[in-house]
């Protein structure tokens, strides 16, 4: 008996080496390529971040200023507080919104009935179009470009009278509290952007799906489960996985996204090299921060994760 449990905790041993070995091969590209063009960069941005650039004819010097970039931005620059609390609101409400809608439209998009592969590319599409000239644009934007201005200002007058958000805050603004309507009023208004953010994770949520064997579901109707309970007992927790896993992708997506307050005046900073020491500091608390939060979090959801084996 003794040698049974040995070898089998041998062979799931090597198993799990075996697992952990192709891990590292999925991931030696990304490697590579940190340490060819991130790291270098990531260095010397936490060297800048303790020294004032300044512009020379060669090129650039360093002036030390040793902690005060990082004093100015924590006990200073009130902007800069303001835009972190910012951010970290933007990214609960995205994560709040994105991942359950990421998954319910994952349930639905994995069940057969026709045209399902169109249906996926239509939920696909939008991250797609967004990679190029008008992710950088909001639909304001995009219509004043397509239209002369007065239709244009019609227009966006218009879509403001009768957008979602608009009808929440009239029908709710005097039965529900300020806060929750305008928390929902904001979701609903970024109804667009909820969709680019979600493309990836509903394609790992429907990759999760497809992984869970019907011989679970057919045992369970045998037994006289309902439906809701194959849900709550089967499908929920055999996507714990998927469910960190894009839970992590969408605060880091949220973070760092452009329209994130912080990183646009980071990146205003970095770019018109304007006080790009301050801006250097600035981005290694925003990292660490991030770095706390998806600590938290992962730490938090990971027990409650069940791996099938």
């Amino acid at each position: 008996m003794g040698k049974e449990k040995k070898s089998a905790g041998r062979r799931r041993s090597d198993l799990m080496t075996r697992r952990n070995r192709t891990g590292y091969v999925f991931i030696a590209p990304f490697l590579m390529g940190f340490a060819a063009f991130m790291l270098i960069p990531l260095i010397q941005s936490f060297i800048f971040s303790f020294n004032d650039i300044k512009i020379v004819e060669n090129g650039y010097t360093l002036v030390p200023k040793g902690l005060y970039n990082y004093q100015y931005i924590l006990t200073i620059d009130t902007d800069f507080r303001q835009r972190i609390v910012n951010s970290f609101i933007m990214t609960l409400r995205d994560t709040i919104v994105v991942v359950p809608f990421s998954f319910f439209s994952a349930l639905i998009l994995s069940k057969e009935f026709h045209g399902r592969t169109f249906a996926r590319a239509i939920f696909f599409l939008p991250v797609i179009v967004s990679t190029g000239v008008l992710a950088t644009m909001d639909s304001n934007s995009v219509i004043s470009m397509m239209m002369d201005r007065d239709t244009a200002s019609a227009a966006n007058s218009m879509q403001q009278t009768f957008s979602a958000s608009g009808l929440i805050t009239t029908l709710f603004a005097d039965s529900l509290p300020t806060e929750m309507v305008d928390f929902i009023s904001t979701a609903t208004a970024g109804i667009y952007d909820i969709i680019i953010k979600s493309g990836l994770q509903i394609i790992i949520f429907i990759g999760g799906l497809n992984t869970i064997s019907p011989s679970l579901f057919e045992s369970s109707n045998i037994e006289g489960a309902t439906a809701w309970v194959n849900f709550w007992k089967i499908t929920f927790p055999m996507c714990g996985p998927y469910i960190l896993l894009n839970v992590v992708y969408t605060i880091i997506d949220s973070f760092t996204n452009l329209s994130n307050p912080l990183i646009a005046r980071i990146r205003s900073d970095l770019m018109g090299l304007k006080n790009f020491g301050v801006a250097s500091s600035a981005a290694w608390v925003y990292f660490i921060a991030i770095f706390a939060v998806l600590g938290i979090v992962f730490a938090v959801l990971q027990r409650r994760v069940f791996y099938h084996e």
